[in-house]
């Protein structure tokens, strides 16, 4: 079973807020709420190849191809994570990427370096 992690961004300050620093500073349910930040996005149980958590919105570099991942809606086979819904260059076009999305690497989210998708 994975962790249930959030992190959110608050556009005014242009700043990501991770999991952690959410729970010390005692905002999970301002948060939560979308009182306190405009996004929240769900961490997804899988890491890139560097190992690092994978989130809704991040941007992944598979092989040429620059994936989105989308609001959280996984694939799971055998009790395990298996894949992720995702559009190419953030195109709005959804797909299953099965965990070949595992090879890739994060370059970035939409909200810090949306500019990587244009």
């Amino acid at each position: 079973m994975r962790p249930i992690k959030f992190r959110a961004w608050k556009k005014s300050t242009k700043k990501m807020i991770y999991w952690e620093q959410l729970l010390s500073n005692h905002l999970v349910e301002n948060v939560l709420s979308g009182i306190l930040y405009e996004s929240v996005m769900q961490y997804t149980g899988l890491h890139d190849k560097n190992g690092k958590e994978i989130y809704e919105g991040d941007i992944i570099k598979v092989k040429d191809v620059l994936w989105v991942v989308e609001p959280l809606n996984l694939l799971e086979r055998d009790g395990e994570n298996y894949g992720l819904c995702v559009s190419p260059n953030g195109s709005g076009e959804n797909y299953f990427l099965d965990k070949s999305i595992l090879q890739g690497k994060i370059i970035g989210n939409i909200y810090e370096n949306g500019e990587l998708l244009k």
